[in-house]
Parts: structure tokens; sequence; C-alpha cells
């Protein structure tokens, strides 16, 4: 039990970790990275403890990830393009699943025919998580997009159904292609009733709280997350279609009319929120389990003296190209026949073909599958077994290399502009507000949190140039403050506590600068600069750490006062000798910036302003700033300026901040603590 519970906690971290390496590495595709760690983890031990059964998997993993996707899924657009579906579902899988058994029991004649067919039912399916991972790092056209994803979240059931098919033959061997196509058409059917069953229930059950003011938003959301899994389990026990049903209920779930309540807004609220979250968290459990599943099944089988690893290895990649070829020749023919009804040229379907095929990819769907082929049916099992994992890993390993060279790389073009223009004149009605305010320091804070998330919006833009000038001028700003500094210990202006309390300032202003690789170098050099000084200076003047007194404490800010006015002088002069080098916009942010900063060291507010920011008392204050926000979001979209898109989009996040600020009931221990010292 401690074991288990170790190992989940090792999976959440590397989960975090996962993310932020994507994040730092973005070239790095998501999946692989988790992909590596499952088999890190697989060679650490984890494939001893985390065993998940097929069916589990399917249902508890699989079937939600499917329910969303069918949710959110684009379905009028997905039936534009039914016909190409329908062939990748049906004619495809099946085809698939012949060839890919006719090819292994070709090669390797050991393993009975219809096992090998339940290879290759097990391996015809793409998988709908492995396809919606290479789309977030390529940018499909939306038609190719739509059959994709129409194919993944149709053709697994195909796929199962084509398994089941070639277990029957495995153990009975009989088969009959009558009886085979009426249980997939009664499977098909079967689970479409159940997921059309369960949404009318579900409504059912939503009216009659209605009806009796029984609504509990915790409730729907509950009521919500068992759909999918009641509507797996259903299908299942009637022997029917699972993944049907989840796909069905989700399409179902998304369709109705749009009723603006309160409640209604905020279950729309929380069940978007719950379901990215688990999305995200069931999508890379998917990709880890993938890896733990490699280490576990092939490196056993490739150690083992029974089977030759080169062969193995060659079969699994012949398979694979057998998988793109059969899926590459029947698209090909479809488009070729619609060239000619068309009347159009077959070259102009060439890239749609390619991406077609190249992102097919097989997930931890096929090895799911595979496995349900019980140990004692077939010795051969292991192989089988390996066979599948190998193929889905080089499968999906092909998607991701081969892709390049026919999809678009998708570049997320980031324009926090306009954004920033907003945020700017906000912040300039505030400190007007402030001059005749009650409460100015509560207009203080509001200013600090708009400034912040300006100086946020002004660092995301890492692949601009804007980004670059931002990093180059605050390395500037950090030169110019080290520089004087510097001047003042060796003019005896301040004393040796001042200059190591200034140089702490200084190093807090390092750790704000997002420094990309073209700045990496400068940053670099303005770091060891500064580091040499400041161990230049503990060699040169030894401190015994005696108790300051209150006079000296009181000179030390008043020499850090001056300093820090000086060095202003110097950076708002320098500021302003590159208007025309850099974007206006962005100097005149870092010299108001710095001007309220000075006005603060001023007036001595530095420390009841780290008070308040501890535990805010400006709600009016905050209010005050939305709706000043929103009105120039209005002004802006009106004028042209923002696009609907981007009006949009920062509404929302007003929203999420006002509600955050009205929720808010946090407490800080140093607010407490300075509270009670009062006292």
């Amino acid at each position: 039990m401690l074991h288990t519970i170790f190992y989940v906690i090792v999976f959440l971290l590397t989960l975090v970790l996962s993310n932020v390496l994507n994040k730092v590495f973005p070239k790095l595709a998501l999946p692989l990275i988790q992909v590596v760690f499952g088999l890190i983890l697989g060679f650490f031990g984890a494939d001893e403890i985390l065993h998940v059964a097929p069916e589990f998997f399917l249902g508890f993993i699989i079937a939600p990830l499917l329910f969303r996707e069918s949710e959110e899924a684009d379905v009028k657009h997905i039936l534009k393009h039914s016909k190409v579906i329908l062939v990748l579902i049906f004619p495809l899988v099946f085809i698939t699943a012949l060839g890919l058994g006719f090819i292994s029991h070709w090669i390797y004649a050991g393993i009975p025919l219809a096992a090998c067919f339940a290879l290759g039912a097990s391996l015809a399916p793409t998988d709908a998580v492995a396809v919606g991972a290479l789309s977030k790092n390529f940018s499909f056209p939306k038609r190719v997009m739509s059959i994709l994803k129409g194919e993944g979240l149709l053709n697994d059931a195909s796929g199962i159904i084509a398994f089941q098919i070639a277990m029957v033959a495995l153990v009975t061997g009989y088969f009959s292609l009558p009886d085979a196509t009426m249980k997939l058409v009664f499977s098909a059917i079967g689970g479409s009733a159940i997921g059309f069953v369960l949404i009318y229930l579900k409504n059912l059950i939503l009216r009659l709280l209605e009806d009796v003011d029984a609504r509990d938003v915790p409730g729907y959301l509950l009521l919500e997350l068992a759909i999918p899994l009641s509507a797996f389990l259903i299908a299942e026990e009637l022997h029917v279609s699972g993944i049907i049903a989840a796909v069905v209920a989700g399409v179902m779930s998304a369709n109705g009319l749009k009723r603006t309540t309160l409640f209604d807004a905020q279950v729309a609220k929380l069940k978007s929120t719950i379901w990215d979250t688990l999305t995200f968290i069931l999508n890379s459990i998917v990709f880890f389990f993938l890896g733990i599943e490699l280490y576990q099944l092939v490196v056993p089988l490739l150690m083992s003296p029974v089977y030759s690893s080169a062969y193995l290895l060659l079969l699994a990649v012949v398979l694979t190209i057998g998988l793109f070829a059969l899926r590459f020749a029947i698209i090909a023919l479809y488009y070729w026949i619609q060239s000619i009804r068309r009347r159009q040229t077959f070259i102009a379907y060439w890239n749609d073909i390619l991406l077609l095929t190249f992102a097919g990819s097989k997930g931890t769907v096929s090895i799911a599958t595979i496995l349900l082929i019980p140990r004692n049916v077939i010795d051969s099992q292991p192989v089988l077994v390996f066979l599948a994992a190998a193929v889905t890993g080089l499968s999906f390993l092909v998607g991701m290399f081969i892709l390049p060279f026919f999809a678009i790389k998708k570049v997320v073009k980031v324009n926090n502009i306009s954004k920033i223009s907003i945020l700017t004149d906000v912040v300039e009605e505030l400190a007007k507000d402030s001059k005749k305010a009650k409460n100015p320091q509560g207009y203080r804070i509001a200013i600090d949190a708009y400034q912040e998330r300006i100086q946020q919006l002004i660092i995301e833009q890492e692949s601009t140039d804007l980004a670059i000038d931002y990093n180059d001028l605050q390395l500037l700003i950090i030169r110019l403050e080290s520089e004087g500094l510097e001047v003042a210990l060796r003019e005896n202006k301040i004393s040796m506590y001042t200059y190591r309390t200034y140089q702490r300032y200084i190093h807090s202003l390092e750790s704000s600068v997002a420094h990309s690789l073209v700045s990496s170098i400068q940053f670099i050099y303005v770091v060891i600069v500064r580091g040499f000084h400041l161990l230049l200076s503990k060699l040169l003047h030894i401190d015994f750490g005696f108790k300051k007194t209150k006079d000296a404490i009181e000179t030390t800010r008043t020499q850090i006062t001056e300093l820090y006015f000086s060095n202003t002088e110097l950076i708002l002069q320098a500021l302003d000798n590159l208007q025309g080098v850099f974007d206006d916009q962005l100097l005149h942010f870092l010299q108001a910036e710095r001007l309220r900063t000075a006005e603060i060291v001023a007036t001595g507010g530095h420390i009841s302003r780290l008070v308040n920011k501890a535990q805010p008392t400006n709600l009016t204050e905050m209010m005050r700033a939305y709706y000043l926000e929103r009105k120039v979001i209005f002004e802006y979209e009106s004028s042209g300026q923002l696009t609907a898109r981007e009006a949009k989009d920062m509404r929302l996040n007003v929203n999420v901040l006002e509600d955050y600020t009205l929720a808010s009931n946090q407490r800080s221990l140093l607010f407490d603590f300075l509270e009670r010292r009062k006292k």
C-alpha cells in the first residue's frame, strides 16, 4: 500500500516536471516526454506496482476522454466529411486487421492466423488521444482535423468488434461474415441507444430537481462525470459498444438549448475547469502508462533467450510500414475516386492524403485491446503483446517525425500590444483617482496588481522582438543600479551594510528578468560582474555582525533613499536617450514604473504597502479598477483596436479576477503577526 502511494506521488511530481520541461523546451512534444518518463518509471519498478486491467483502462480513462472529446467536437463539420470518416472506421479497420494479420502470419508462422488477425484488429484503430497530442504541435487544415477527430471517436468500436470476431475464430475455429456484420451493426446501434437513453435520463433528473428547487452544482457535476462511466459499463454488460455509448452520450450532452441562468453559468464555469484538469491528467496517464507498458512488455521479451530480438524488431518495423502502407492505399483510393467524380486533379488531394496517413497514430487502446487475450488461450500471447506495444510506439514516433514534412508547424503568435495599452490606460485612471481618494494606499496596491499584469504580458511575448528589448532594458537598469552602487561605495556615501542591503534589491531585479537565448550572454555577464563586486566587498570589509542601533538603521534608510533617487535620475536619462531605438510604449512603461516606485520610496510607504499586500483591504478600489478595465476594453473594441476574440478573452480574465477578489478570504501569517505586535 505504501509503495503504491509512493508511486502515485512520484507520478504526480513527474507529471508536473514533464509539463515544466515542455514549457522550457517547447520543441520536445509533451507526449514524448511523458512516454520517456514512463520508461524511466518502469525501469525503477513502477510496472510491478501499477497494474491496470484493460477493461479498467478502457472504462475509466478512454471512455471519459472520448466523452469529453465528443462534447467539444464540431459535429456539424464532422458530418460534412462523413463519407471519408465511414471509409476510415469500417473498410479501413477491417482491411488493416486482415492485412496485418496475413503479414504477421507470413513472417512469424508459429502464430495462429486468427491470433494474427486479433493483433491486426488491435492495431487498426487510430487513437483519438494520440491524434490530439500530434495536433497540438502541428496546424492541420480544419477538414483534415475534423476527419481525424471523427475517425478517432468512432473507430475504437469497430476495432474492438473486429478483435472480438478474431477471438471467437481463435477459440472456436468458426467464422461467419454475415454473423460478424450483424454483430457490428447490433453493437453500434445498441451503444448509440444507451448513449441516447442515459442523456435523456440525465435531463429528466435535472428537470425533476428543478421542479422541486433542489438543483445543486456539485451534484450536477458528479452526475456529468458518472455519464461516460455508466455508458461504458451498461453497454459492455449488454455486449454492445461501450465506446460508441460514451461518444454518443458526449455528443448529445453538448447539444441543447443554452439557458442564461445563474445556475447554468455556475455549472458551465466549474464544468470547464474540472474537465480541463481531468482530461490533462487522463491524457498524461495514457502516455505515462504507454511508457511503462513499453518497458514491461518490450524489454523482457527482447532480453529473453527464447525469442530472437532482431527478428521481433524487424517484424515490428515491417508491421509499422504495412500499417501506414495500407492506410495510405485506402485513403488514396478514396480520394482518387473523388477526383474522378468531381473532375479534379488527383494531385490536389495529395497533401490531405499524406496528413491523414501519417496522423493515424496508434495509442494505448491498442495495447489495452491486445491484453484482453488470456495467456492460457495461446502460448504466443507475449509475442502478440510485444508487437502491439512496439508498433504503437513506432507509429507515434513516425507520425511525430514525418508530419513536419507535410504539416505546418503550429506557431502561437503573441501580440499583447493592445492589452498592454488597455491596462496602462487603467493604471493612469487609477493614479488620477488616488490623488483625490481617502484611501490612496488601496489604489497603489491596485496599481501594483495591474503593473504586474502588464509586465507579465510583456514577458509572454518570448518569441517577439519586444520581449528581447524588454530583457535588454531590464539588464541596462540592473547595470546602472550596480554601477551607481559601486560609485556610492567608493565615494563613501554609503555604509557597507547599506551596500549589501541594496545588493539584495538588485538581486531581486535579476530574478525578474525572463532572459531568452538572445540575452543570456548579457545576463550572465551582468550577474558575474555584480557577483565579483559583492565578493570583493566582503573580502575588503569584514562584517562582525554587530547589532544595528536605531540610528544606524535610520541612516541606512536615508542612504538607500538617496541612492535610489540618484540611480533613478541615471536610469530615466538613459531610457530617454533610447527614444527611437526601442519601442516608445515599452520605454514609457519602464519610466512610469520607476517614477511610481520612487514616489513610494520618497513617502516611506514601503512597510505599509507590504502589510496591505499581505491582507488587502482595497475591495472598493479593485472594483473601480475592474469597472475601468471593462470600459476601456469596450472603447478599444469599438474603435477597432481590439478584435472581438481578444475583447472576449480580456473580459473573461476580468470576470475571473473579480470573482477571486470578491470571494477571497485569505489570511496571512505575516499580517496576523504584525497585527498582534500592534496590540
